[in-house]
Parts: C-alpha cells; sequence; structure tokens
C-alpha cells in the first residue's frame, strides 16, 4: 500500500481493530479505488461522501448479510422486552427458547 493511502487511513479510522469503518471523499476514493477494495475484501466498511455527505457504502457482501441479520436480532429482541403473552411474562423478556416453542408449535 502506498504511503498516500496509509494516511488515508489513518485520516479517517485511526483504529481500524476496532472500528472496521472508514470514511473517503469521492475524489480520495477514485484515486484509491483498488486499495479500498481490498480493504472492503478485508472486512472494512467504506463510505464514501461528497461534499460532506454520505453518498455511497461500499462493504462486502458477507458484512452486509452479517449487518442485516444483527438489526434484526436487534429488533426481534427489543421487542421480546415489551411483550407480554397472556400475562406470562409479565413484561419480562422471552427467552429464545419460548420463541423456538412457539416456531415449532406453529409447525405442528
Amino acid at each position: 500500500m502506498s504511503s498516500q493511502n496509509s494516511r488515508l487511513s489513518e485520516a479517517n479510522s485511526p483504529d481500524l481493530k476496532s472500528s472496521p469503518h472508514i470514511t473517503v471523499g469521492s475524489f480520495q476514493a477514485k484515486t484509491y479505488f483498488a486499495d479500498l477494495i481490498r480493504k472492503v475484501e478485508s472486512g472494512v466498511i467504506v463510505t464514501i461522501t461528497r461534499n460532506g455527505h454520505d453518498v455511497a457504502v461500499m462493504q462486502s457482501p458477507q458484512s452486509a448479510r452479517n449487518s442485516k441479520a444483527l438489526k434484526a436480532w436487534s429488533k426481534l429482541m427489543n421487542l421480546s422486552r415489551h411483550i407480554s403473552v397472556n400475562g406470562k411474562n409479565n413484561g419480562s423478556p422471552i427467552s429464545k427458547a419460548e420463541i423456538m416453542e412457539w416456531k415449532n408449535n406453529g409447525h405442528k
């Protein structure tokens, strides 16, 4: 990697290990496209901006699937905290076992 690309990474994401996300301007993205593709292949998410506004996100297909699954799981867990089924849970979170039981009962 070129020293300019290293500066690009450091300027936009000081600690790639804890936050695999960098932001670059559209001109930098065009200039360093091949390097950015390598970063995306390694799991980094790249946000491209124009005039300070986000216009695109580059991420690997696996990263996109993981993000969607994590968001869905988070929504489900948030919902479970607010549901009380027939007063059984008294407002307490629904367990994974209960969800699986409902799923299995639905298949009968």
